[in-house]
């Protein structure tokens, strides 16, 4: 049988395999040596939970992978990946990276395209090393289709995944629109002089989290990046992967006929809840006749009153045992409605702040209050007002109403104007805190070594002079780096705000990283303003101003900064050098509410002085992790660029809140940027008004579970 025969009888029975349709059970997606939903080669059309994130390494001679793969919304899957390719050098010059072999970042991107019905099979649309190098790129369309444990894929490949392929691709175009190293070219997608058909299974073996696959790979390894051709002897794959406990997954693989390949994998889903009770956490206020009897079998009997002072101390107290601040107190003429203003708590959720605000002066203020308004004050701004009906939150509280039904007695709005003058307020000013954290500074995939990294503390100190005006300060004491084996220098044809990161990273192990203060003032409904100055930074300082506009719907903003720095010494202390330049960009904000994804699009002058836009995109999930990425295009060219063309990255924001047992602001932040260049670089300048105007958008999202009831 020739081989075009094989290929239509291979084909053939694949696609009546998946045309069949019966009911399956299902077969936990699990991760190919390329980091992805896949077989071993080759890709599947199926895809992880939303929010699931998998990690892990791959040894497969002469490619040894670790990658990060994650679901940021339903449908769309994201690799990023670090290929060592073992058996070539990364520099010619052995005096510069000795004898490490050659690193190579990709990213990839697949979409679902349908879903597995009773009459169609699942179809996903994806994309290799999109961008970067394209050492590894190809491009596919795969359907897959399951039969009680069996789950059949087959499909169509491009690039790499079609050099070996038996269709001639009749839109091939010529090498010269390939994108090269660093570069993208559409031109490039689906391009290949060849298509492959590639197809697999995976059968769900009895041994509960076991199962064996097989799959033709249609690449036949002839042109290997580097002039590094692989024998092929056989152009089956097949292995099995065994599920452990907590996550972790195992798996070996024959391929090709020649190797032995291994895989390890760790999988989580960022969007389950925390599973950390908050045992810290004081418990939540009990309802008003509940706390009535409380006091009274304490000998504690309330004493009726109607003085606002006393009732305002009462509420006070009783915020303040829930770790609220309580920043003024107002009472109506008529003993039907309080108002209270409140500071940000440690609450990650303004919902449960609202909540637990409520409850609490609920418990304390007398009957006649039928209405409780609750106004969050950040950085002495309003950022929301909440009014809650009194009876209703009784009722929520007993659960003797549903959410749902309560809803209707809760309004969340944009802060208005004409609230009473406060009777009561609190105004304890200059407020002092400070933190002391450890961080971790990193450096990863350069020629000279993979890993660059510091460990080091971050003291930090704040003191409010007025609400609006603060000051704060971090310091960094190093505890251990591998900095000093750094030793590439920048060859950047623009101005170094960012390319000179080495000596930043060497020269201030011990440094002052930020010292600078901020003035923020509400000067119209809906119209926020900042001034800040001072060391923003670790690599410059100077004077900024920011305004916001955030309307009713407080899921858009538009914004404005402009900023006049100055680069610091590389040492981090009170000197500067001598480059100086003005920035500034105008931002929209759009928050979409499910799934909590933020579109961010800001336009204008970057430190280098060029011009262009920046993208960022990221997804919040329920428990408070973020993830995004985020791509800058500027009027520089490819070549003043550098190798990347644009600048782009990708993060993830990790709530602290999910892993203590007290609830908490703080979080730690990733930043993977794959290479650093100077074109598109922003300048952090102050506390952006949009986080500090961020509850508004937290608390206008549609209630979840019992959050108010926590």
């Amino acid at each position: 049988m020739n081989l075009k025969a094989r290929w239509t009888c291979a084909a053939c029975v694949l696609a009546q395999s998946m045309a069949i349709g019966a009911a399956a059970s299902e077969v936990p997606p699990s991760v190919s040596d390329y980091g992805g939903v896949g077989l071993w080669q080759t890709p599947t059309a199926r895809f992880g939970e939303d929010g699931a994130l998998a990690m892990g390494i791959v040894a497969n001679s002469p490619y040894n992978r670790l990658f990060v793969s994650v679901m940021p919304v339903e449908g769309v899957e994201a690799t990023f990946r670090y290929t060592d390719i073992t058996n070539r050098l990364y520099s010619a010059d052995p005096s510069f990276s000795g004898n490490q072999s050659y690193k190579d970042r990709g990213l990839d991107m697949r979409f679902r395209l349908l879903e597995e019905s009773d009459s169609l099979p699942a179809l996903a649309l994806g994309f290799r090393d999109l961008g970067g190098t394209q050492l590894f790129g190809a491009q596919y369309l795969v359907a897959s289709r399951r039969y009680y444990d069996f789950d059949f894929s087959l499909g169509l490949g491009w690039g790499r995944l079609g050099s070996g392929g038996p269709i001639a691709n009749p839109f091939s175009r010529t090498t010269t629109n390939a994108a090269g190293p660093g570069e993208f070219s559409i031109k490039s997608l689906f391009a290949s002089p060849d298509i492959g058909i590639l197809g697999g299974v995976t059968w769900q073996a009895p041994i509960e989290g076991l199962e064996l696959s097989a799959e033709y790979d249609p690449n036949d390894y002839q042109n290997e990046p580097f002039d590094n051709p692989r024998d092929v002897r056989l152009p089956v794959n097949f292995g099995l992967k065994y599920r452990l406990a907590g996550g972790a997954a195992t798996g070996i693989s024959y391929q090709r006929g020649s190797i032995l390949s291994f895989q390890v994998s760790f999988s989580l889903n960022l969007a389950a809840p925390s599973g950390v009770p908050k045992v810290l956490d004081p418990p939540p206020p009990p309802p008003r006749r509940l706390a009535l009897k409380i006091a009274a079998s304490k000998g504690q009997p309330e004493v009726p009153t109607t003085d606002p002072v006393v009732l305002a101390t009462r509420v006070e107290k009783a915020l303040k045992a829930q770790r609220i601040a309580m920043n003024g107190f107002a009472l109506s003429p008529d003993m039907q409605a309080a108002q209270i203003w409140v500071s940000p708590a440690p609450y990650r959720d303004s919902q449960k702040l609202i909540g637990r605000a409520s409850r609490a002066a609920s418990a304390v203020l007398p009957d006649s209050v039928l209405r409780v308004q609750i106004t969050e004050v950040s950085s002495g701004v309003e950022t929301y007002d909440a009014e809650i009906l009194r009876p209703a939150l009784e009722m929520a509280a007993a659960s003797t109403i549903s959410t749902d039904e309560f809803q209707n007695a809760l309004t969340i709005t944009s802060p208005k104007e004409g609230k009473p003058a406060r009777q009561y307020s609190v105004a304890r000013y200059p407020q002092f805190g400070w933190s002391l954290n450890p961080s971790l500074r990193s450096s990863i995939g350069g020629p000279d070594s993979f890993y660059f990294g510091q460990l080091w503390l971050k003291l930090g100190g704040y003191v409010n002079l007025t609400p609006n005006w603060s000051a704060d300060t971090v310091l960094g004491f190093n505890l251990y780096n591998n900095f000093d084996d750094l030793k590439l220098e920048s060859d950047s044809q623009l101005p170094r705000v960012r390319s000179d990161i080495k000596n930043y990273l060497k020269d201030g192990e011990q440094a002052l990283v930020r010292l600078e203060t901020n003035y923020i003032h509400q000067f119209a409904p809906q119209w926020y303003g900042r001034v800040s100055a001072g060391i923003f930074e670790e690599m410059f300082g100077g004077v900024a101003g920011e305004v916001l506009y955030r309307p009713a719907d407080p899921r858009w903003a538009v914004g404005v900064n402009i900023n006049r720095v100055r680069q610091r010494d590389f040492n981090q202390r009170f000197r500067f050098r001598d480059y100086e330049v003005t920035t500034g960009h105008i931002t929209g904000y759009y928050e979409f509410a499910r799934p909590s994804v933020l579109v961010k699009l800001s336009a204008g002058q970057y430190l280098a002085g060029d011009r262009g836009a920046t993208l960022d995109v990221s997804r919040q999930f329920p428990n408070g992790i973020r993830i995004g990425a985020f791509a800058t295009k500027t009027n520089v060219s490819a070549q003043q660029f550098g190798e990347g063309e644009f600048d782009k990255g990708i993060y993830i924001v990790l709530p602290l809140d999910s892993m203590l047992p007290r609830s908490t602001t703080g979080s730690g932040s990733f930043l993977l940027r794959p290479l650093t260049r100077d074109g598109g670089q922003m300048v952090r300048d102050g506390r952006p008004l949009y986080d500090i105007t961020y509850g508004a958008v937290k608390a206008r999202m549609p209630l979840r579970d019992n959050l108010l009831f926590e």
